[in-house]
């Protein structure tokens, strides 16, 4: 099993998403380093937890690669929803896409996403940002 490569599936068409915004916004993901944004700054973050990575079966343990994808995009606050949704809606067509059947790309690292919660979007009160978060929940197999 790669973790590594298994990140990549999810985390590359998150990355490319924003990439490809009309106005890009930059996309950092976890133990990735960024100076904190100051207000007006457009900014997302991508967290992969894994949960269950592995099933007991009669002759061992079967991998089972089970996690949490959270996407969290952070823009100026006091402007309405509309830009997060432009932020986000890619976000989720380019997740909803690994789920075409396409094969394994060539890590051996192949992804499917489940039931996507959100986008949900908050005002923050503490930050002059106004957010929104979309959680999705993930599975992967890795045959490399």
């Amino acid at each position: 099993m790669s973790f590594q490569h298994v990140r990549a599936v999810f985390e590359a068409p998150v990355i490319a998403a924003f990439a490809g915004l009309a106005a890009p916004v930059p996309c950092y993901v976890g133990n990735q380093g960024f100076t904190t944004a100051t207000a007006g700054d457009e900014y997302a973050t991508v967290d992969l937890q894994f949960g269950v990575t592995t099933s007991r079966v009669l002759s061992g343990n079967l991998e089972r690669l089970q996690g949490s994808l959270i996407v969290e995009a952070f823009t100026a606050k006091n402007t309405g929803p509309g830009r997060a949704q432009e932020m986000i809606t890619p976000v989720m067509v380019a997740l909803n896409n690994l789920n075409s059947c396409t094969g394994y790309e060539q890590t051996g690292a192949v992804g499917w996403v489940g039931d996507m919660t959100g986008p949900s979007f908050f005002d923050l009160d503490a930050a002059p940002f106004y957010m929104v978060r979309l959680s999705v929940a993930i599975s992967a197999r890795y045959t490399a």
